[in-house]
């Protein structure tokens, strides 16, 4: 699963002179949280709702009303926005990337391709991409083999829908994730019925161990 199928294309963009108010109202109107800030066709920082919110002057100061919407007036994107800001590539994998936003608590890359900005993937994409693999619809389940060895190597998914194709199962989506235990992995098999029990049987008699 490739971050081109599920980014934002040619998301909507600020420069770093936009006036933060001005950026305000964008992210309003369009129902956003993150605008790309691009300066001669190059991406040179990220700015957020939040950091917004956070940089701009608090009421409780001592600062009267006027001098209040003085600096609000004055205040540019430039100086709330986060520089350099972490990329990733439309051929990354949405796997990767969900990882490298756990590690560094980033909720939003910007996609970049050939120095250019080509669109921005977020939470939302993220989770509609995940609810892809993993969610369940009305005639699907999703079984789940535990402590899949290094052992079995290359052409365990094939060997798995082997005995799936033999028993006419349509299958959806066959992945693996690391155990939080061992060194094994967890395959995870989404299949178009409901009749799992016969599926169960034919992966337990393969050698397979499922688990709930």
């Amino acid at each position: 699963m490739k971050v081109r199928n599920w980014m934002t294309p040619d998301p909507i963009t600020v420069t770093s002179d936009t006036l933060i108010i001005d950026a305000q109202k964008i992210m309003k109107d369009h129902r956003i949280r993150r605008l790309p800030v691009v300066d001669r066709g190059k991406l040179v920082g990220i700015v957020t709702y939040r950091t917004i919110i956070e940089a701009s002057p608090s009421a409780a100061t001592s600062l009267s009303i006027h001098e209040l919407n003085y600096l609000l007036l004055k205040l540019k994107v430039k100086d709330v926005m986060q520089r350099k800001p972490i990329t990733v590539s439309p051929d990354d994998s949405v796997i990767d990337v969900i990882l490298l936003g756990a590690n560094k608590g980033i909720g939003a890359f910007p996609v970049v391709e050939n120095g250019k900005l080509v669109g921005i993937v977020t939470e939302t994409e993220i989770v509609q991409s995940m609810l892809a693999i993993f969610g369940t619809r009305v005639d699907d389940e999703i079984i789940t083999l535990d402590n899949v060895g290094p052992e079995e190597g290359i052409g365990v998914f094939r060997r798995i829908a082997e005995v799936l194709e033999d028993l006419k199962v349509p299958v959806l989506a066959i992945f693996a994730m690391p155990h939080r235990r061992t060194k094994a992995n967890r395959i995870y098999v989404r299949v178009k019925t409901k009749k799992i029990k016969p599926i169960i049987e034919e992966l337990t008699k393969a050698g397979y161990e499922i688990t709930d």
